[in-house]
């Protein structure tokens, strides 16, 4: 496991700290618009220039002078990652010179972080904006840099300069993360203001996202690295996903986008439902979105501190979901409560025994024959003039559990015959959580080769599309 160092973006609102991380690692992982505040967490990524790999982040817009809610936590976000960091970018923006808050935050960079700071111009793609540079330098941070993270002038001398400043850094001046290729990679997902990061804060043990009671406070999904029994955990919180019809603006639709993006990205999803409110339709969208992506699912009933309750009222509630919807038979259920703390702690656990059962596979022969046991007991309906005959079985290899089934007319096997053959491979393996893939190919009968559909060396010839 190896440590990179980190560089982190600060400055005012919509000054586009979130479009100079999205032009440093050539990808759309922020989220931009004319409005500012819209980014309200740290938001972390990796680059590289020259050989120099670099935790790259993202912050919320610095507004030292109000003292409502959350801007002071947007406040408090930004003071985290600049302790954390090995360089600092302060982004100002060209033609309306140095403004107070500008000079504010100055003022608080150069009381902690001076040697860390470059001061950078954004904004400067028009020829006179050069002219106005030096009014800059009474920030005191320093010779400013212009670039345009709109166009992309600038930003290679900007990373010669950070590759230099990291690298002149001596080991013990350098401030490191983890790098995260091999940790469980763990979505948080569901509907607006269902817990989610709460419950990653309670996680984590430290206000590591804004949370507010106002749906809507995450925007982006931003991730953060948690040890769970000496393994390491990235927890990825997201925007609260509504229906399409509720989308109100532009930020709204890439939250929604960049929610889905992360679902991709993960191993497991929890998906967060208020237990005050009940599933919904657009809870049964997301759960199918995640089984389309093949990722694994941790059903998590959350606010059930408020709820009355017996002892049988969680076994009542799983029975009566699962009776209701039957797409979540499988799916593993808890009850947590983000505020008191209460069983969060086994939702990274539960999590991981999903990671192992979609990692799970079994011997070809076992597989095999048990399929033939269970063909045998219960045929595939009789179709006269197309029969349906089970040839073959095995797993193959994939990120999830797929299975295919050598079959002669393949194109004739009735749904309710598939959701059997699903159902005991759940109910006979245990791989509750993941999201089970059955392939049916067809064989043919070569005229040269054994009347039963075998080859010779004991494979199947699978037909000409």
């Amino acid at each position: 496991m190896s440590s990179i160092p980190v560089v982190s973006i600060v400055g005012r609102p919509n000054v586009g700290k979130s479009s100079l991380f999205n032009r440093i690692i050539g990808k759309r992982i922020a989220i931009v618009d004319d409005l500012a505040g819209v980014t309200r967490d740290r938001n972390y990524f990796k680059a590289d220039w020259n050989d120099c790999p670099f935790m790259l982040v993202d912050t919320g817009g610095l507004v030292p002078t109000l003292h409502d809610i959350l801007p002071e936590r947007i406040h408090e976000q930004v003071e985290i990652a600049t302790k954390e960091s090995s360089v600092i970018l302060f982004l100002v923006e060209a033609h309306t010179g140095p403004t107070d808050l500008d000079l504010m935050v100055a003022k608080q960079l150069r009381r902690s972080f001076q040697n860390r700071v470059l001061l950078i111009v954004n904004k400067s793609e028009s020829a006179d904006s050069v002219f106005e540079l030096d009014s800059y330098r009474s920030l005191g941070i320093g010779d400013p840099f212009p670039v345009s993270a709109l166009h992309g002038s600038g930003i290679a001398d900007l990373l010669d300069e950070i590759v230099i400043r990291l690298r002149s850094l001596s080991q013990n001046e350098l401030v490191l993360t983890e790098e995260k290729d091999n940790a469980l990679k763990l979505a948080v997902v569901g509907r607006p203001n269902a817990g989610k990061s709460s419950l990653v804060n309670k996680m984590l043990g430290t206000n590591r996202m804004i949370v507010d009671s106002l749906p809507g406070t995450t925007r982006d999904s931003i991730d953060s690295e948690v040890v769970f029994n000496d393994s390491r955990v990235i927890l990825i919180d997201t925007a609260g996903i509504r229906k399409r019809a509720r989308v109100k603006d532009d930020v709204e639709y890439y939250s929604n986008l960049r929610a889905m993006k992360s679902v991709e990205r993960c191993d497991v999803c929890i998906l967060m439902i208020d237990v005050t409110e009940g599933i919904g339709v657009q809870d049964l969208r997301i759960l199918r979105s995640i089984s389309q992506l093949r990722k694994g699912v941790l059903l998590v009933w959350n606010k059930w501190d408020i709820m009355e309750k017996d002892h049988r009222t969680f076994d009542q509630l799983v029975a009566e979901t699962r009776h209701q919807y039957m797409e979540l038979k499988p799916v593993p259920m808890i009850s947590v409560s983000a505020l008191t703390g209460q069983r969060v702690q086994a939702i990274i656990s539960l999590a991981m025994e999903i990671k192992q059962r979609m990692e799970k596979k079994i011997p070809g022969a076992e597989f095999e024959n048990t399929v033939f046991e269970w063909v045998r007991s219960h045929p595939h309906p009789a179709i006269p003039e197309n029969p349906v005959r089970f040839l073959g079985a095995r797993q193959v290899p994939a990120p999830f559990p797929l299975f295919k089934f050598f079959v002669t007319n393949h194109k004739d096997i009735a749904p309710s015959y598939e959701r059997y053959l699903t159902n005991k491979i759940y109910d006979t393996w245990g791989f509750e959580g993941c999201p089970l893939t059955l392939e049916f190919n067809s064989i043919t009968r070569s005229k040269s080769r054994p009347s039963n559909g075998n080859r010779s060396d004991g494979t199947f010839e699978k037909e000409e599309a």
